[in-house]
Parts: structure tokens; sequence; C-alpha cells
């Protein structure tokens, strides 16, 4: 299965047409006397958890609404202190701060500023970034991971390249080749902050609560500014994948990682700890 993964990050392979054909099919009608055994099916396939999705089978159109299904109701309550939160459900798969020269080394790849963090600000000295990636199996919306002011947003056409990490390797640089939105934020206390929400293989669009035509498609490359800039609590919710793919943040320093790399992560769960010091 990995080595078919793989073929689709070769030269030549109609990346977005795959994509356009499963996002298609994602979103067609399913008929209400289908949808009970096709989406219990479908999720037992993916590993889905039954828990995590609200309400029946029967309540859901089409597979695309299942895959981008909010958390069930009063689940995961917001945990007391000051731990900044996983933006999402996924595995933390790096952790890397920045170098002294302002460069990046991200999954062994290396990153110029402007690539990795397009519009931001630098130098972030001791700030590092997070990589967590969202598989098909997993709940499909994103959070704050703090109180927060959305100041900024980036925008960037690129590729569809898998980001599974078992396929892709450092020669791919999909943080600076494929599709990708970055916010650029602010925290209570004032510390600037990024996070970057990467497309990939059939998953070309992203949906945000705060801005209805962020991420939709075409895209073209911009920076668009907000003033007053959306302010989110802790915890609320930013938007969804349509699919998976997976999220980049780019934290202050003082915050200690909670999760290891290679370890689960959850949204609204604690993903670092202490309160974020001067820069």
């Amino acid at each position: 299965m990995a080595s078919l993964r793989y073929l689709v990050t070769l030269p030549g392979v109609p990346r977005r047409a795959i994509s356009r054909v499963a996002g298609a099919l994602a979103r067609a009608p399913v008929p209400g006397w289908l949808r009970e055994p096709l989406f219990g099916f479908l999720a037992a396939r993916f590993g889905i958890d039954r828990a995590e999705v609200p309400g029946e089978w029967r309540d859901y159109g089409c597979f695309l609404e299942v895959f981008t299904r909010p958390l069930p109701e009063g689940s995961r309550p917001l945990p007391l202190g000051e731990a900044w939160l996983s933006p999402a459900d996924g595995v933390l798969i790096e952790r890397s701060v920045v170098a002294p020269e302002g460069t990046w080394l991200v999954k062994g790849a290396p990153y110029e500023h402007e690539e990795l963090l397009p519009g931001v600000a630098g130098p972030l000295r001791g700030y590092q970034a997070l990589q967590v990636y969202l598989a098909p199996s997993d709940y499909h919306r994103f959070h704050a991971p703090c109180s927060m002011e959305i100041v900024a947003a980036a925008t960037r056409p690129g590729e569809l390249l898998p980001v599974d990490p078992g396929v892709v390797g450092r020669s791919h640089r999909v943080l600076a080749r494929n599709r990708r939105v970055v916010l650029h934020c602010r925290a209570a206390d004032g510390a600037p902050f990024a996070m970057a929400f990467v497309a990939a293989l059939n998953v070309g669009r992203m949906r945000f609560t705060f801005d209805d035509t962020l991420g939709a498609l075409p895209m073209t490359a911009g920076l668009r500014r907000y003033d007053p800039p959306p302010r989110l609590a802790a915890g609320a919710e930013i938007g969804r994948f349509e699919l998976g793919s997976t999220i980049v943040v780019v934290a202050p320093p003082g915050l200690r990682p909670l999760v290891e790399i290679g370890g689960r992560c959850r949204a609204r769960e604690p993903l670092l700890a202490g309160r974020a010091m001067e820069n």
C-alpha cells in the first residue's frame, strides 16, 4: 500500500485530477437507505472511531460530512492551566527550533523562513515548529491552541503531494511546495506566533470559521490583513480540512512540549506547557 502511495509522488502524476475525483466522490449524495451500511463500512476501513462521530450514520448526507464532523457535544472539556493546546488530532511527527540565521530544518528538509512562513516577520529567536500529521481516521477540524488574535493570513498555491510521513521524503519539501494557508497570530500575552495549514493529495480544500473565502479555490498567492483582528478563545474552532493533511504550529520560546515525537495528540488537549516568555 505504501508503495502505491509513493507512486503519486512521482513527476507527471496528475495529482490535482486525482484529488478532484476523490473530492467529487466524497461529496456525492448518498441515499438514506445506503448510509448506515456504507458509512459503517468506510469508517471501519479508515479506522474512524465510532464514539467520536456524533449522531447516527443517517444524519450524514455524504462521506465528506463524516470526515468533517464536529466533536460530540460536551466532549473534550478544556483543561485548567496555561498549557497550549493541540490544534488537531494526529501524530506529532516533528519538532524543530529555528536556527540562528533564521532557517528551519523540518523532517530533514531545510526551509528558508519565507518558504515556511510567508509574510511572517523574523527573526523568531528560540521559536519552535511542531508538525501534526492528520491521518484519514482522525477528526479533521482544527482549533485555537491558546487565546489568540489572527492578524493576517498568507495564501500560497502549489502542489498536492501526499504528506504521509511514511511516503514522502525530505526531498519533497512539502511544507514549501504544497498548497497552504499561513495564519499570523498573536497570543493573549502579545507573543506573536504562526500556524501553517498544508493541503495534500485529496485535500485541496480548507475552510476557516472567521473568513468564508480564505482557502477557497482557485487559490492565489497573497496576504490579507484583518483589522480588527478576529479573536478566538483557547480551544475554539478555527476551521477544517476536507479529508486529512498536516498543521505546523510555530510557537514562542518558553513552552515545553508535552508530547513526544511519534506520540498521539488530540485537539483541545495540552500540547505545550508553560507561559511563553519574551522573545
